[in-house]
């Protein structure tokens, strides 16, 4: 294969099918995942400062230079497109906001990384939707900046399991909704769909077709919601888990 089909993807040979084997596979290999991570959360929590220090940065520059490559290839390549590249997914932002919680050493920031590894890619992750599979940069673009950043989040809960309030909950909720409402203003001026704050990708409707007869904002509002609620609720009850 050429490196510039492998970032430009142009010959499908091997297409990605929601639900198919590889989506199937991706889906259990999170819940394996997360699974051996709740196991061994009281080893995770016992490492060495160190060594939880070097975890989190090697996985902040693991995200850096996904992101990184996604650009540089997509310029050195001319197939960047601002209706879809720009760093304003929700699953995008939750990874510059590890990044940057990381490096800066913002530990008071982790307890939003919690949340916020898992709003953007879970339903990323559910309604997996890339062209190709295995071939294709986009494909480790989406597993790295999805599937990997939700084990990541729940293994840094448990190499520094902050605690979590209800006020997190709030000012997260707050301000994901102050962005919605930039992005609909956005997406009406530069005729995008960030956030889909304008429509559900046609691939989801056509697979649950009753999101048609309810506005985007409710869809929206209402999952956001419930994973945010689940969250809470699992983190709280980790609140002296470990140390006992």
């Amino acid at each position: 294969m050429m490196l510039k089909e492998f970032f430009v993807d142009e010959n499908i040979t091997i297409p990605f099918k929601l639900f198919g084997k590889t989506h199937l596979f991706l889906l259990a290999f999170v819940l394996v995942g997360l699974l051996i991570i709740y196991v061994n959360r009281k080893r995770i929590y016992q490492l060495s400062k160190n060594v939880k220090r070097k975890i989190v940065v090697v996985f902040a520059i693991i995200l850096l230079v996904n992101m990184l490559t996604l650009y540089i290839s997509s310029f050195y390549y001319h197939i960047f497109d601002y209706k879809t590249m720009l760093p304003f997914h929700l699953c995008y932002l939750a990874n510059y906001f590890y990044i940057l919680a990381v490096l800066l050493k913002k530990e008071e920031w982790y307890s939003y990384i919690y949340f916020l590894s898992f709003l953007g890619p879970v339903p990323a992750i559910i309604f997996f939707d890339v062209p190709s599979c295995w071939e294709s940069f986009n494909f480790y673009l989406y597993v790295i900046s999805h599937h990997l950043l939700v084990l990541m989040g729940l293994f840094t809960f448990y190499l520094y399991p902050k605690k979590v309030d209800l006020k997190h909950l709030v000012k997260l909720f707050i301000v994901l909704n102050v962005l919605y409402f930039l992005m609909k203003i956005f997406n009406i001026c530069f005729d995008t769909n960030y956030f889909f704050s304008q429509a559900i990708p046609p691939f989801i409707i056509e697979l649950l077709p009753f999101l048609k007869y309810f506005p985007v904002v409710i869809i929206l509002e209402v999952m956001e919601i419930i994973i945010m609620g689940g969250l809470y609720l699992f983190f709280k009850k980790q609140d002296g888990l470990l140390k006992s």
